[in-house]
């Protein structure tokens, strides 16, 4: 189910009930149903795929959420926050998993039990949860994109460039989502092939599975891989030059 589905049912639910606490004249608790209920009609709007508007919740390329983003969107980023830890509360998953030397993926990183080892660089690919306060003194890049949805070609490109320059650096680089199971997984898949780990991203994504098993790439992360794939000029990152970094006309094309 996508998030936009799952969440306009959620919406749809907080609504019903706004209208049978109204009755009731409980200002107290409708009046927050109908905000928490109108931002989950927001949200199901923004992340739906003819939309896709990530940059609806103001997540900043720290990872912040500004004040105003947590006032308006305080409902929608608090039921995230409580689905996440319960989910992981209930899972027997490891948070990361190693899938070749210095390349880790996997889920959100709440605490420093959470994060690899080697203080690594990071690639955060959720809209939805901030930067965690574990990743303060960590390299960072930040690819805003909803859960269940995949990064356009040309940020994975761009994410693709950064963590082969932090490899370069001898690096460890992690890349996470919430679970580290679709939008993670994407961009590790062209990681793996900018850096000659893995002949293409089908290689790639087969190379992640066996070491973490529950790993569920969509129709749009392979769509947006392919895309990605067709427009990239060079094969591997050699690490010695920005100028031969994994060069690609996805950006451009994007752009146009």
């Amino acid at each position: 189910m996508g998030i936009s589905v799952l969440i306009g049912l959620k919406a749809t639910f907080l609504l019903l009930l706004f209208i049978y606490f109204k009755n009731s004249s409980m200002a107290l608790i409708y009046v927050p149903l109908l905000h928490a209920s109108l931002v989950s009609y927001l949200v199901a709007l923004a992340s739906h795929p003819a939309v896709d508007l990530p940059l609806l919740l103001g997540k900043t390329s720290d990872g912040i959420f500004p004040l105003w983003s947590m006032i308006i969107f305080g409902p929608f980023l608090v039921f995230i926050r409580l689905f996440n830890f319960l989910r992981r509360l209930h899972s027997r998953e490891p948070v990361y998993t190693e899938v070749s030397e210095g390349l880790y993926v996997g889920g959100w990183p709440s605490s420093f039990d959470n994060l690899p080892p080697g203080e690594p660089a990071v690639v955060d690919c959720t809209c939805e949860l901030p930067r965690s306060s574990a990743l303060s003194k960590n390299a960072y890049l930040c690819v805003a994109t909803w859960d269940t949805r995949a990064p356009e070609p040309f940020q994975i490109e761009n994410a693709v460039r950064w963590a082969c320059r932090k490899r370069a650096q001898r690096k460890p680089v992690y890349i996470h989502c919430a679970y580290g199971h679709g939008r993670s997984v994407c961009v590790m898949c062209a990681v793996l092939v900018a850096l000659g780990i893995a002949d293409d991203w089908k290689s790639a994504e087969k190379m992640i599975q066996e070491r973490r098993p529950f790993i569920k790439m969509n129709r749009l992360h392979r769509k947006n891989l392919e895309e990605w794939s067709k427009h990239r000029t060079s094969s591997t990152w050699d690490g010695e030059s920005e100028s031969e970094s994994p060069t690609s006309s996805v950006t451009t094309n994007a752009s146009n």
